[in-house]
């Protein structure tokens, strides 16, 4: 591109980093409040500890398929019965590493004056590597009966249904089948999910409002459990803006809204983050997690939010509309729904003018053999991408690496500390010889024709590039825009280099535009504290579906993408062609 028509792309970008900043002025809504609840708060801290304390004292393995974790669902069913609830259990299969396993969840209905239904779950089973599970979740089975007991001796218009759930440290796998397949799922209008009461000292409560694979709680209930969590004199933390926008590109849910979410319930976690957060984090889904840890004054707030959460919910005269598409700003402040993905696909702008200028200037150089020969590299590129998924299917198949219904092993489990460094040498192994014989080929194809031209060659790439980017939006626009916009930008902008140190300067932009991809594999690198052996994860999640096949085949592409665009850098320029340094 001439120096005008960089100065046109860069002002087309700046037109759309414009346009993010007025948005909240042209495209926003502010979420009005709801009626306090006039009703005061009954919930007992000491009795929900209490109860709590039994629970995890008599049943301190309650690992998911085991049989021991069948007998808290008859301790549950026994108390939940004499407060006159309806009882019922629900059964559902999971493969644990490789093993079908059976899980129980216990239903507990009250009949309301109406048959739309609140439901309120926690999960009771717990990590293969814990003793009690005191914090996760016994603490939210102990607040679930304190608050059964509440609700027992109060009438409420809507109906009750209280969930304890299993299998929910495996993927919300109790919560799934719910989800998925009770007879009543239909007249549940939402769904308040706990989990957990931190040990030590609380710092303030949260809200997880991330759908599983898909959804995200609707502004409504977001505001209306904000609203009664901070009616508790505490801090709420919850996301908005930017962790909110990484949070709906990825859609990995941590807890058992995530599966309502998905199936258009509207949902919301209420948990807690502690005042010490490292010794909280050593402490989850290990041997120190015992009552010893939990303190009543902990309950109190966590407990008496979540009873207010329910109470105004019930209070409401009719469920509000509100749609799960609107990103919050600040406070009750939120973008409405049709607003982002315009924004997104308004954001991709600037490459097509830059395509635009690349085919005006240089149409001429195009041709078949020109064309193809690229178009040829590109699919050597992504072959060995494509490997990598086909031989973790063919380990799968094998029984080679261990198979999960949904979501790999929780944190801290010896399957993802001791990873198969074999099967992973072996996937890889065979991918770089996969990827060496594609070169071999490739090589062997193009050798008789003419030399590759970089203005060809970043025309195609930029086509290809756009080409990735529509199937991304229609699949999650918030994806593309997170982990496409920043490498379509600077690629874009790129040019050839004549020296040797151009080139480099060139490269090294290339690279830095897949920060989005390194941050976010060093954030949950480091919330499963997992180090490198996140690899071993990715392999894993791979196999179960946790990371789709649509979002690896787009990713890859758009990877193979960034080699073919790092790799025209280093081509020498040839006599006679004019050369442009660094973005323009």
């Amino acid at each position: 591109m001439n120096s005008q028509q960089t100065r046109i792309a860069l002002g087309v970008i700046a037109i759309v980093l414009f346009a993010w900043l007025v948005s909240p002025l042209l495209f926003s809504v502010r979420e009005a409040p709801q009626p306090p609840v006039r009703i005061s708060l009954s919930f007992d801290a000491s009795k929900a500890h209490a109860v709590t304390e039994e629970f995890v004292r008599k049943f301190p393995n309650r690992i998911f398929g085991s049989l021991e974790s069948r007998q808290p669902t008859g301790y549950l069913q026994d108390c939940l019965s004499e407060m006159g609830y309806e009882i019922s259990y629900s059964h559902f299969d999971g493969r644990i590493a490789g093993k079908n396993k059976t899980g129980r969840n216990v239903l507990a209905y009250k009949q309301g004056s109406i048959d739309e239904i609140l439901a309120i779950v926690a999960h009771f089973d717990t990590a293969r590597t814990t003793a009690q599970g005191a914090a996760d979740n016994g603490s939210g089975v102990g607040v679930l009966l304190e608050m059964a007991r509440i609700f027992a001796a109060n009438p409420t218009r809507r109906s009750l249904l209280l969930i304890f759930s299993d299998g929910g440290v495996w993927g919300s796998l109790g919560a799934r089948d719910i989800a998925e397949n009770n007879p009543q799922r239909a007249k549940i209008v939402a769904v308040l999910t706990l989990d957990h009461v931190v040990p030590g000292d609380v710092s303030a409560l949260c809200l997880q409002e991330t759908g599983q694979l898909g959804g995200y709680t609707p502004s409504w209930l977001r505001q209306l459990a904000r609203q009664a969590a901070e009616a508790q004199g505490m801090p709420v933390v919850q996301a908005s803006a930017f962790p909110e926008h990484f949070e709906r590109a990825l859609l990995v849910s941590s807890a058992d809204q995530g599966p309502f979410l998905k199936a258009g319930i509207p949902a919301i976690n209420l948990g807690s983050l502690s005042t010490d957060p490292s010794r909280a984090k050593a402490i989850r889904h290990s041997l120190q997690d015992t009552i010893e840890n939990l303190r009543t004054a902990g309950f109190e707030k966590y407990g008496r939010a979540a009873e207010c959460t329910v109470r105004m919910l019930d209070d409401l005269q009719s469920i509000p509309e509100g749609s799960a598409g609107s990103l919050r700003l600040w406070d009750s402040l939120f973008l409405k729904p049709a607003a982002m993905p315009v924004l997104h696909a308004f954001s991709f702008l600037p490459v097509a003018f830059i395509l635009y200028f690349y085919a005006k200037n240089h149409c001429g150089r195009l041709n078949s053999l020109g064309i193809g020969r690229e178009l040829l590299v590109c699919l050597g590129t992504i072959l060995p991408f494509l490997a990598v998924y086909f031989f973790i299917g063919l380990a799968r198949a094998l029984r080679r690496i261990p198979i999960y219904a949904l979501y790999p092993a929780t944190d801290k489990d010896p399957v993802l500390l001791n990873p198969a460094w074999n099967v992973l040498g072996i996937i890889l192994a065979a991918s770089l010889f996969l990827a060496a014989f594609f070169y071999i080929i490739g090589r062997y194809s193009v050798r008789d024709l003419p030399k590759p031209d970089f203005y060809v060659s970043k025309l195609v790439l930029l086509a290809l590039m756009l080409i990735i980017v529509v199937p991304a939006l229609l699949r999650n626009s918030y994806w593309a825009t997170s982990f496409l916009l920043l490498p379509a930008w600077v690629w874009a902008l790129v040019g050839p280099g004549r020296s040797r140190t151009d080139r480099l300067r060139n490269a090294v932009w290339v690279l830095l535009a897949g920060v989005p991809y390194y941050a976010a594999l060093w954030i949950y690198s480091s919330r499963l504290d997992l180090g490198w052996n996140y690899i071993w994860y990715q392999v894993l999640a791979l196999s179960s579906g946790l990371f789709p096949a649509s979002g690896f085949m787009l990713g890859s592409a758009a990877v193979a993408l960034g080699i073919r665009f790092l790799v025209i850098q280093t081509r020498e320029m040839r006599p006679g062609k004019q050369a442009v340094t660094g973005p323009q």
